[in-house]
């Protein structure tokens, strides 16, 4: 049924001009708690070693997994690094206006629906960061992936993502300042950072070292085993991340994985990407939004209604105006300015893969994550539409025709 569900989703996109992704993650809402409960238990992506209630769901679990490991190594390939030395300021502008308005806003507003300012953080890391993934999906379906909007926006999300990261630990660290004392946490999260950059560091020189062999040795010109035994050792690096630190490192291996093929000169990336049919990339990763829609929960969410509203208030004010602020003196043209502010919105694979994390930890209880986990669905799922509006309409925010 979720399958059937995820391809009827993308077609229908197609006939209405829309992305598939929104369509596909209304219909994980509708299936999942809020409505007909398909499943009685969600999936939550990202908690790996969780114990699954059945077969269905461990397997829809995998499947969804796989999805996000295509989503994140193919969102590493198509991205034009090389070109995004020429938009820096931009993105860096856009990087730190947007997360740090938002995550100290939605910090201090969520202070006053929950108990800890641990809790607070965690919830500000999980709103304020940006989706890398979802993005390059959304130019991609769309044709615009070589824009220089694209462009800003991609390397915007994978800066965001970073900042969400290390805010997620720095709540992580106060939890156990606050259980521990300090200086067990300065020791606990030095020692935990000093084992992460090892870790990116050694995945950097195995998948760089990998390539390279390959040009050496011209196993080039035998596309699908390259592709197979590049994809076996992303998928080893994956697992040891996704078990030692958590899925937020297992998603920083795909898009590393995947930049490094991307950036490389070798014929075999474009190869590789034919590698991949479309039923190979459309299903898992159809599936993956389909099941990230059913982890959005609105039933039971009436007493903390208030604490949502203002949470989708406050981050949507947040982004929009960090976004109007970083692109003020860049762009002129309204047509430019307006999809990239917009874009922001969205938190996408990368915030629910946060949540997970944060909620595993004991950081956010059922309730709060609940409501981070619909806030995350629902901008997420309006942002495609409110950039298909901003590719044809003046900027709200100086009155302003295309320019």
């Amino acid at each position: 049924m979720i399958i059937l569900l995820a391809r009827l989703a993308a077609l229908l996109s197609n006939r209405i001009g829309l992305t598939s992704l929104s369509f596909q993650l209304l219909a994980g809402i509708l299936i999942g708690p809020t409505l007909l409960n398909f499943l009685e238990t969600p999936v939550v992506v990202g908690t790996w070693g969780s114990i699954s209630p059945s077969l269905l769901h461990s397997v829809l679990k995998i499947i969804a997994e796989i999805g996000l490991i295509q989503l994140m190594f193919l969102a590493g390939v198509r991205i034009n690094w090389h070109e995004l030395k020429a938009d820096l300021k931009p993105i860096f502008s856009l990087s730190l206006w947007g997360f740090t308005l938002t995550a100290m806003v939605v910090a201090i507003v969520a202070q006053g629906f929950v108990e800890r300012w641990t809790e607070a953080l965690a919830i500000a890391a999980i709103m304020a960061t940006g989706s890398l993934g979802i993005s390059v999906y959304h130019f991609n379906e769309r044709g615009l992936l070589k824009s220089r909007t694209a462009n800003i926006v991609l390397g915007s999300a994978a800066l965001t993502g970073l900042l969400a990261i290390l805010l997620m630990i720095a709540a992580q660290a106060m939890n156990y300042a606050s259980n521990y004392g300090a200086f067990k946490m300065a020791i606990a999260v030095s020692w935990f950072v000093a084992k992460l950059v090892m870790f990116f560091a050694i995945t950097y020189f195995l998948a760089s070292r990998f390539l390279r062999l390959i040009t050496r040795t011209g196993f080039q010109k035998r596309p699908l085993q390259a592709f197979i035994g590049y994809l076996l050792l992303v998928a080893a690096l994956y697992a040891w991340g996704a078990m030692h630190f958590g899925s937020f490192a297992a998603v920083g291996v795909a898009s590393l994985a995947g930049g490094l093929l991307g950036m490389s000169n070798l014929g075999l990336k474009e190869k590789m990407r034919g590698g991949f049919g479309a039923s190979l990339v459309s299903l898992p990763m159809g599936i993956l939004f389909v099941v990230l829609g059913m982890e959005a929960n609105f039933k039971g969410i009436e007493k903390h209604a208030l604490f949502l509203m203002v949470l989708l208030l406050t981050v949507t004010i947040a982004k929009l105006f960090g976004g109007w602020l970083a692109t003020r003196k860049v762009f002129v043209s309204s047509g430019e300015r307006f999809p990239i502010i917009v874009s922001s919105l969205a938190q996408g694979e990368i915030g629910m893969v946060i949540a997970a994390y944060l909620f595993s930890r004991g950081l956010l209880n059922p309730s709060q994550f609940d409501v981070a986990i619909i806030g995350v669905v629902v901008l997420t799922m309006i942002t495609p539409m409110l950039m298909k509006i901003a590719s044809y309409s003046p900027s709200p925010f100086d009155g302003g025709g295309m320019g």
